[in-house]
């Protein structure tokens, strides 16, 4: 459905215990539902939020991020690594990536905004293998944690996990952010390997490892937010 041009998706969650509104990068609003709250109610909250959903497309539009804009960057920042590259776009018979310095050509294929996305995203995956899996095992030997490999992928809802078996894996969205908060995303988890909830032994022994583990847990909390949209775009989002 769309309100005021904007399209709106409706779901429910069964541990929704309100309403929740969600504006999403590129895609346009989300309304989560109780299952306690009718369907029918929807108009309601969307006129009830208007000042809201208003504010946050601004803000979306600002990043040219707003459903109908083409979000495909011409620069593209990593604080991790310092450096900017920028980016040119040519019609090309399929979706490909030539690098030359801190310049990308990218090809896609008319119309295909999807495709230049998906693109991009292998290659900040790429990217991510070359200096983020080196920097895990480095801390992981500095701070005696064993563990059984290192995978960098593009996550669509965390930072970074570890598996029951000791593997680490990190959202190559942290080249993104500054290079201290992700360190700090790594020790986060290296310390699961010992640890593998977040109870307070958990955090004595993150702390232990970074001293600015409470600062730095609020910032990577909302650096989530500020992700350029095309790096959080699916190959499902129409389907």
């Amino acid at each position: 459905m769309h309100w005021q041009s904007i399209p709106v998706t409706v779901t429910r969650s069964p541990r929704a215990r309100k309403v929740w509104l969600k504006m999403r990068s590129c895609r346009g609003l989300e309304i989560v539902l109780p299952y306690s709250v009718s369907a029918s109610e929807v108009p309601a909250i969307l006129e009830r939020h208007q000042k809201w959903i208003q504010t946050h497309l601004a803000q979306l539009s600002a990043r040219n991020e707003a459903p109908g804009q083409n979000p495909l960057p011409e620069t593209i920042l990593f604080p991790f690594l310092d450096r900017k590259y920028r980016v040119c776009y040519e019609e090309g018979p399929r979706a490909r990536l030539s690098a030359k310095g801190d310049v990308l050509h990218v090809y896609v294929p008319p119309g295909e905004v999807l495709s230049g996305a998906l693109i991009l995203q292998r290659w900040l995956v790429e990217l991510g293998k070359t200096h983020l899996a080196p920097l895990c095992r480095e801390l992981a030997a500095e701070h005696g944690v064993g563990i059984s490999g290192v995978r960098v992928r593009n996550q669509q809802g965390r930072w970074g996990s570890c598996s029951a078996r000791f593997g680490i894996s990190l959202n190559a969205k942290l080249l993104f952010v500054e290079q201290h908060l992700a360190r700090h995303v790594i020790l986060h988890e290296l310390c699961h390997v010992e640890h593998r909830n977040h109870g307070p032994t958990f955090w004595s022994a993150l702390r232990r490892f970074d001293p600015l583990t409470d600062t730095h847990e609020l910032r990577i909390r909302k650096a989530w937010a500020e992700l350029p949209g095309w790096s959080k775009l699916r190959a499902d989002r129409d389907r």
